[in-house]
């Protein structure tokens, strides 16, 4: 089906949307809640933050937008996982709270939404091999030996250019105004 069909139904809230939906990303969203929860969560687990998943996009249908689909499902997805792992009391990377989306606070969505565009728009900036590494590192939570092994490349090799494109991402972000700061404890 394609995806314009396939938003068109979920936006009409057809039934038959919704299992398309679930047909074609079901895999693809367990994927992502194991690699985030680094299979600590046992299958029913995962089964039921996949179908949290999908219930968010049935309720929020009216945000699709054709060639997004799939960036949305995995951000809820991603935030869906994290929350959980919250509420098991585990400690989620600093660096990682940019990727978060979902906050009670206006304000915070607000600058949190527009720092997230600013990154896609940045990642946009930087080659197919680094935002690739990038992509599959911080939004897909893929280790660096299962980068290596799909990309065909060795690990140090995957260390190197993720180590480029965080300095170069970086370096694009301060160019357009973003502050790098530290915490200092």
């Amino acid at each position: 089906m394609r995806e314009s069909r396939l938003i068109t139904l979920l936006q009409q809230q057809k039934p038959e949307g919704l299992q398309a939906l679930m047909t074609t990303y079901q895999a693809y969203i367990g994927t992502i809640i194991r690699n985030i929860t680094r299979n600590t969560l046992h299958e029913q687990d995962v089964e039921e933050l996949t179908a949290d998943t999908f219930l968010a996009v049935w309720q929020t249908a009216d945000k699709l937008q054709t060639g997004k689909v799939r960036s949305y499902l995995a951000a809820i997805a991603r935030n869906k996982a994290k929350s959980r792992l919250r509420t098991a009391q585990e400690v989620l990377p600093l660096e990682e709270e940019a990727f978060l989306l979902e906050t009670a606070d206006l304000e915070q969505t607000v600058e949190h939404t527009l720092l997230a565009e600013a990154l896609q728009d940045t990642l946009q900036a930087l080659s197919e091999n680094d935002r690739d590494v990038l992509i599959r590192y911080y939004y897909y939570y893929q280790h660096v030996p299962e980068i290596a092994a799909e990309l065909h490349l060795s690990t140090a090799a995957v260390k190197v250019r993720l180590h480029r494109a965080r300095k170069k991402l970086k370096q694009l972000l301060m160019e357009r105004g973003y502050v790098y700061e530290t915490k200092s404890i």
